[in-house]
């Protein structure tokens, strides 16, 4: 088993330095927990849409805009309690958040580890666009017919604070309903409004756990081959929320003149979770230079991605 002192600590100061301005250096000092969540306090989500498209600022120069290019835009202000409910899922599965759906209660709840999250909906729409198909029959006679696809928009922007109301981060996020889907368009409302309301939650988790991701240490090295390291164990498991196929960045640690710098050196792909605090991984990238690093105890940064 390779030490992992050295690397631990290297790894606890980048992070808690680097990552989480949100953590005090009060609570670094005291036994930082580095993967430790974060009690989330989820304020008010309004949704105040748009007065008019912002293409031209004006409605009439906009529905000319329309009608030469066959697409039709419609808000629906019903959807906002779905959107809501589905940035609030989106946060509740990101790592290192406990989602309290409701504001902080400084006679009740505790500060450390605290945050507190408000938003704004923007907008909720559909455009709909005519397609017309021409059809020749056997004569040479054309007829043509006509049908309205549509595609869907949800544009939000959530505000990430301390419990002073200090902004940590802010991040506005467009979600399409065609993003992932094999098609482009979609033959009803309903079916497009569906699709972009079922990515919101995954918008949500992916970003807050790229800004607050897990961090992991290597515990065993395992198999290596041809000088090259094809297997490792980390200290994370199913306490952490980790699962099979999730992908960890594996950095080296370098202190230039008091500072730290990180150069990337490959991926590890988790392959099986062994406990609550073991995971074993496959070396997908990098397998050369980890070794390297590993059999000169060099601090390696080993981070969550999707």
């Amino acid at each position: 088993m390779k030490k992992t002192s050295i690397r631990n600590l290297f790894a606890a100061v980048f992070v808690s330095a680097i990552l989480f301005p949100a953590v005090s250096s009060a609570q670094a000092d005291e036994g930082f927990d580095r993967n430790r969540c974060f009690d989330l306090y989820v304020d008010d989500i309004t949704y105040t849409p748009k007065a008019q498209d912002a293409k031209s600022g004006s409605k009439v120069l906009d529905v000319i805009a329309s009608v030469i290019t066959g697409e039709f835009q419609q808000n629906h202000d019903g959807y906002a309690d779905a959107v809501r409910s589905g940035i609030v899922r989106g946060l509740s599965n990101a790592f290192r958040f406990k989602v309290r759906d409701r504001y902080f209660d400084s006679n009740t709840d505790s500060p450390d580890y605290a945050l507190a999250i408000d938003g704004n909906i923007a907008a909720i729409t559909t455009t709909a666009k005519v397609f017309t198909q021409e059809h020749k029959d056997k004569n040479g006679k054309v007829t043509k017919t006509t049908r309205e696809n549509y595609r869907a928009v949800i544009l939000f922007t959530l505000t990430l604070k301390d419990l002073n109301g200090t902004i940590i981060n802010s991040n506005t996020f467009s979600v399409e309903s065609n993003e992932y889907s094999s098609s482009s368009w979609f033959s009803t409302r309903q079916s497009a409004l569906e699709k972009v309301l079922s990515y919101v939650p995954g918008y949500v988790a992916r970003y807050y756990d790229e800004v607050y991701p897990l961090t992991a240490d290597i515990i065993e090295t395992g198999a290596d081959r041809n000088n090259k390291q094809k297997e490792v164990y980390i200290d994370l498991g199913s306490a952490h929320g980790v699962y099979v196929d999730l992908t960890f960045g594996v950095y080296q640690l370098t202190e230039i003149n008091g500072r730290v710098s990180k150069h990337y050196l490959g991926r590890i792909r988790v392959k099986e979770i062994q406990g609550p605090d073991v995971s074993y991984c496959k070396v997908v990238s990098g397998g050369k230079d980890i070794k390297k690093c590993l059999d000169n105890d060099v601090p390696l940064l080993i981070i969550s991605r999707h």
